[in-house]
């Protein structure tokens, strides 16, 4: 997951790149192409334990901050094992992903990788990713992470191997303009507010000057799809759950937001360069947690995050974590292991990547004084947003179809939410269709 905005951007990506993520699992270990058994197989790779000097490469997309962060992770880690030497090959986005499939495929890929939530299924499918639970075994790491946030690196589901750890936990909130709330006489919401309320909320906060709300899109739909009871695929990830009720329901509401209540702007109108919230366009916005470090430059209007609104109770958040493999065909996995170990669990790391992000470790989560550091920082209410994240965190098409079935969903959103008369039934049993004959592509 980019964690700045990388949905929209993979989406635009789609029409220049065909990414193919792939075919069977296979369950062998790194090296031998046997079943992992209960030791890691390390055999030859254990230069660093013996003194001999290592370097391993490490590449992973970045965002603003990114890189000066990871560059300092780096240099920690480096201090603390002074025998390996961690060669950082960042690249944005798009290249990331372009040039990553042909580095895996020639057997030329680093030792370490950045690895996005879904995409890891297809490289896992091709045999291309080291196994990871014999190592978490040893290191006595198993209870560190919460089990939502280590799922979405385990393949195949029915029964999970580990292959993507997350060093970053992030996710969608409602960030919500407390100034115009206070001028509109609109009270901060409480934990359980209703979808009409929200509703009417954003009617109340709506004027000449702005609109009550900016239409969420792409994996910021998922928090209110999940209030609506669904999601864009099945549990197992390989069916669309494009043509149910509750989908119905969902978009048909969003679509009202826009074209009957006009309480939110037509997407093709926003303009794409300027944050409309930074802008006081909107009032109530659904963005990432990477916005964090952005809005809390914001001078002429206070805000803050509020609680997810809910149907029937089913209030959801949209999570995920971006995370890191390990490579089979690396010839340094221990060194390489130390490095991810290093990144996900120590507190020397962590203390830096989660500056864009959430706290993910449960040691952190019981830590009341570094919740308070973050809520000084802004947003005040970042338990709120943290309690819907860890507890009731849902993602967003999280399959290794991801890129693939993503541009599909774009391409509807476009013909549902840009016209004032879509046949909106019809769309979503037509993009029901497609999702599944990607699905069944191999």
């Amino acid at each position: 997951m980019n964690p700045k905005k990388w949905f929209h951007v993979a989406m635009v990506l789609m029409l220049m790149l065909s990414l193919a993520l792939s075919a069977c699992s296979s369950g062998k270990s790194a090296d031998e192409g046997e079943k992992s058994t209960d030791k890691p197989d390390v055999k030859q790779e254990e230069p660093a334990a013996s003194g001999e000097k290592t370097t391993i490469r490490f590449s992973t997309w970045y965002g603003p901050g990114d890189i000066d962060i990871w560059k300092e992770v780096i240099k920690r880690f480096e201090a603390e094992n002074p025998n390996i030497t961690v060669k950082f090959e960042p690249l944005d986005f798009g290249a990331y992903w372009q040039k990553l499939p042909t580095q895996l495929a020639s057997k030329s890929a680093p030792d370490v990788i950045g690895m996005h939530v879904g995409i890891v299924y297809g490289y896992v499918e091709k045999d291309q990713l080291a196994p990871l639970d014999d190592y978490i075994k040893v290191g006595g790491n198993q209870d560190k992470l919460p089990e939502s946030i280590t799922a979405e690196g385990q393949w195949p589901k029915d029964s999970p191997q580990q292959y993507a750890l997350p060093w970053r936990f992030t996710g969608g909130a409602l960030f919500v303009n407390l100034t115009a709330f206070k001028d509109a006489g609109v009270e901060y919401p409480e934990n359980g507010w209703t979808i009409e309320q929200f509703t009417e909320a954003a009617k109340k906060l709506t004027n000449t000057n702005r609109f009550g709300l900016l239409a969420p899109g792409g994996s910021m739909q998922a928090g209110l799809m999940g209030a609506f009871g669904t999601e864009p695929t099945t549990a197992d990830k390989l069916h669309s759950n494009y043509n149910t009720p509750e989908m119905l329901a969902f978009k048909t509401w969003v679509h009202d937001l826009i074209w009957k209540e006009k309480v939110a702007p037509n997407p093709k109108d926003v303009d794409s360069k300027v944050d409309p919230f930074v802008a006081g366009k909107v009032v109530m916005s659904i963005g990432g947690a990477w916005n964090f470090p952005v809005y809390r430059e914001i001078q002429n209007f206070e805000w803050d995050v509020a609680p997810m609104p809910t149907k029937d109770g089913k209030s959801k958040t949209y999570a995920g974590p971006d995370m890191m493999s390990v490579t089979k065909d690396s010839k340094n996995k221990e060194a390489a292991w130390k490095f991810v170990e290093f990144a996900v669990y120590n507190q020397k790391a962590q203390e830096l990547l989660r500056t864009t992000g959430l706290p993910m470790l449960k040691e952190d989560f019981a830590n009341s004084a570094l919740i308070d550091e973050f809520a000084a920082q802004k947003p005040a209410h970042f338990k709120v947003f943290l309690d819907g994240a860890v507890n009731n965190g849902i993602g967003y098409a999280f399959t290794k179809k991801y890129f693939e079935t993503g541009k599909l969903f774009g391409d509807s959103d476009v013909k549902i939410m840009q016209s004032p008369n879509s046949d909106i039934k019809k769309e979503l049993e037509s993009l029901h269709v497609l999702v599944n004959k990607e699905f069944e592509k191999q």
